[in-house]
């Protein structure tokens, strides 16, 4: 019984060596390089796609100056150098306007929808 119990102790497991482990790191390392590269190559984008960030930014004045002004259900077009955004306030429920937003770029014939509602206090 004795002499089981010092095998049980004494006895070696089987694992992996030093090399092994950093051959393995190594090998995990390059690929997370390469995922990593991959997708920052995928979000890159061009200048002409940079438009979009100054539409975003016109969407985002217009519906701040649409929330700051007293609001009645009406429609408003609003110009700038890459296109226009056509207003739409209506009715929505008493006292709540929905309001709808839509630029229209001039060279990439694109649209873009912004909605929201908003209450008059």
């Amino acid at each position: 019984m004795k002499e089981l119990k010092r095998r049980l102790l004494f006895t070696t497991l089987p694992g992996s060596t030093l090399l092994e482990t950093i051959t393995a790191s190594v090998i995990l390392m390059i690929v997370f390089v390469m995922a990593m590269d991959t997708l920052t190559q995928l979000t890159v984008f061009n200048n002409e796609d940079a438009n979009g960030l100054v539409v975003e930014n016109d969407l985002k004045k217009c519906q701040r100056q649409i929330c700051l002004d007293e609001i009645m259900p009406r429609a408003k077009t609003f110009k700038y150098d890459w296109g226009e955004i056509n207003v739409n306030i209506s009715n929505y429920k008493v006292n709540i306007y929905e309001v709808d937003m839509v630029a229209i770029a001039n060279n990439h014939h694109r649209k873009v929808h912004f909605r929201f509602l908003k209450a008059n206090e």
